[in-house]
């Protein structure tokens, strides 16, 4: 029966993850058969939740994406596969059913020895091999890897898993990080898609990209805007994390700029805090989704850059006398120095005292 010109070759596969392995297995039975139309079965989920894992897409998704990639090939149909348990033998009915004279798999079929007995009775069964290029399980390896990395960032304790980030909560409110990324992941915003909370350890989608000082300070301004527009609804404002750390603000300095507090910030909009990605920036670590001043988040970022080394003084100073409403952006630059310097004293955490002291008494003079 081998090699026979009449009649229709099929195969099956739960092609999860469709990948280039997959597809050098189907064109080695396409080459193997020349002159016959090929009939792909598609697992059903049930069946490879029988015998194996369950499949990372849907059955809908894996066969939908065998009909799209074969769509313009001619002697190429996909059907779902009959078998509905690991236990269950193809019978003769099905292979007259569609013309089908021979069988190819990449291997036999282990957990089910008499899986192909009918077509093995009419010498219509061919071992094609495992491809070399790539397997499903690799791909998952792929994925999602086991290696845990230790992410810095927050005060918090922050750990990466593949594709999830896994935060525990060690400093803040948990209530509080718990309402800032549920608004996140709801309205699909800045990467988070999905999250979950267990008691005091937060699972979100890691953001892929780079941390750098290198942005343009247009392009800062434009991703603080969209923070604002983004339909975030803080629960707290600015005024309510200095309250943590026992920090009042100087009244008669920032009398004006405290004036007007409905803008929604990040909070903490540090350059350390911004992902780079290809064609956007994107804010990670939502500790402190506020309400404040419009320009605390240019402050958090200048700030960032003169305590981290990447600017001086003098360049903090020519950017803020670069932006709109330069006052207002000066004196935010220095209230994050203030608050820097009272978190400081108050957690007994020593970030960036020399520094931040040394930022605001250069800035002072030019209020």
């Amino acid at each position: 029966m081998e090699n026979s010109t009449t009649g229709n070759v099929f195969t099956a596969g739960v092609f999860d993850l469709f990948h280039a392995g997959h597809m050098e297995s189907i064109m080695k039975i396409l080459d193997k058969f020349p002159d016959r139309n090929l009939i792909i079965g598609v697992a059903s989920d049930a069946y490879t939740e029988s015998f194996k894992r369950t499949p990372i897409q849907k059955f809908e998704d894996r066969i939908n994406t065998i009909r799209a990639v074969f769509k313009t090939n001619k002697r190429v149909s996909v059907i779902e596969d009959p078998l509905k348990t690991v236990d269950e033998n193809y019978p003769a009915s099905f292979y007259k059913e569609y013309a089908i004279t021979d069988h190819c798999q990449g291997a036999d079929f282990d957990e089910n020895p008499t899986c192909y007995e009918y077509i093995k009775s009419k010498n219509g069964f061919h071992v094609m091999g495992r491809s070399e290029l790539m397997s499903t399980t690799e791909l998952i390896n792929k994925l999602t890897p086991s290696d845990v990395i230790k992410l810095g960032g927050d005060a918090n304790l922050n750990f990466r898993i593949g594709n999830m980030v896994i935060k525990k909560v060690v400093h803040g409110s948990v209530k509080f990080l718990d309402d800032a990324y549920t608004q996140l992941s709801e309205k699909k915003l800045f990467g988070i898609t999905n999250y979950k909370r267990f008691d005091d350890v937060l699972f979100y989608p890691y953001v892929d990209g780079i941390t750098t000082h290198n942005i343009n300070l247009d392009d800062f301004l434009k991703l603080s805007e969209s923070v604002n527009n983004s339909g975030l609804r803080p629960t707290i404002t600015i005024l309510d994390v200095f309250k943590n750390y026992d920090f009042t603000p100087d009244k008669e300095l920032y009398e004006p700029l405290l004036a007007n507090m409905d803008y929604v910030c990040h909070g903490d909009l540090a350059h350390v805090n911004i992902v780079k990605g290809e064609s956007k920036l994107i804010p990670i670590d939502w500790e402190v989704l506020c309400y404040s001043v419009k320009y605390w988040d240019l402050g958090c970022f200048l700030g960032g850059l003169y305590c981290w080394g990447h600017n001086t003084a003098d360049e903090v100073l020519e950017k803020i006398q670069s932006v709109p409403d330069s006052k207002f952006a000066l004196l935010s630059t220095l209230l994050l120095c203030d608050y820097w310097l009272a978190w400081s004293a108050s957690t007994g955490y020593d970030f960036f005292i020399k520094e931040c002291t040394e930022l605001r008494s250069y800035l002072i003079k030019h209020v």
